[in-house]
């Protein structure tokens, strides 16, 4: 298959699997691999590990470095991932479009509306692997996905999300519009942002760890419009439904370093499963 994009699925040294939506649905075993489920124009790849755990982490990457473009299929999280849990991490599918595209949110495109496809695609991952918990994780755009696709009973650990994604550089958001969707006029690029990519409108479900930059303009743009919709504070604390950490680490829009990533997602982990912390060595982090 041919996409407009550089494609390097070798990289991932991983046993590729091919389907349609309909066959990736029809499973009745999930192989550990890249499993790619092909849209025609684009595919939704996605580097999983079945160890038909309890709980699964699924991983969303951020977007692509405005320097320099990697090929796709693209992932992140391998290093964050407890290394006892399924592993899911998801490319997402708008990357497939065009060079000048380096996210999407994983909201989807024309060819592929990840806001209804993926959902079902976890469903059946979960049964395939006999999961019934899911931490979602992921830094920026992954964290605004990490949300958007958490149900009431799932943790999501997030990084530097976009809530409001007109709120955000707007120069990142237009070749997405343009390619996605078709939308190559500025007013009409906001006007379908504000009705489609704001996470006020469908307020993030189950237990949210956010992680935020305090020298991040996202602290204003993002979190404070969230705390507001979700009516908790925006200072660093623990209700057991929302835990904020406010961090220094860095100028801008400077993620945690990944150790700190590992052992927040680690301490998640035990306590989504109502495990003793010691169960942070076994899941592969130590002390």
């Amino acid at each position: 298959m041919s996409f407009p994009v550089k494609t390097d699925y070798r990289r991932w040294r991983q046993k590729q699997y091919r389907y349609s939506p309909q066959d990736f649905l029809a499973l009745d075993r999930l192989p550990s691999g890249l499993i790619l489920i092909e849209y025609g124009a684009v595919e939704l790849a996605m580097l999983i590990k079945n160890r038909h755990a309890e709980a699964s982490f699924f991983g969303f990457h951020a977007a692509q470095s405005p320097v320099m473009r990697q090929p796709v299929p693209y992932f992140q999280g391998r290093k964050v991932a407890p290394k006892r849990l399924n592993q899911i991490l998801v490319c997402d599918p708008s990357l497939y479009l065009d060079e000048d595209v380096r996210v999407g949110w994983f909201f989807g495109n024309k060819y592929c509306n990840l806001v209804e496809e993926l959902p079902p695609i976890m469903d059946k991952i979960d049964a395939l692997t006999g999961a019934t918990r899911r931490l979602l994780w992921g830094n920026s755009a992954g964290g605004t996905a990490a949300l958007r696709y958490a149900r009431d009973q799932d943790v999501s650990v997030v990084m530097n999300p976009q809530i409001i994604l007109r709120n955000f550089t707007w120069s990142r958001v237009e070749p997405w519009l343009l390619h996605a969707w078709d939308l190559d006029e500025y007013w009409e690029g906001r006007d379908y942002g504000a009705r489609h990519c704001d996470l006020r409108d469908t307020p993030p479900k189950g237990r949210i760890v956010y992680c935020q930059n305090e020298h991040d303009d996202h602290v204003e743009l993002q979190l404070e419009p969230l705390a507001e919709i979700l009516g908790v504070s925006t200072e660093p604390g623990d209700d057991g439904r929302f835990k904020l950490i406010l961090g220094d680490w860095g100028k801008g829009h400077i993620p945690p370093p990944s150790e700190v990533q590992q052992r927040i997602v680690g301490e998640e982990v035990a306590r989504m499963l109502g495990k003793p912390d010691g169960l942070l060595a076994r899941l592969g982090f130590g002390h």
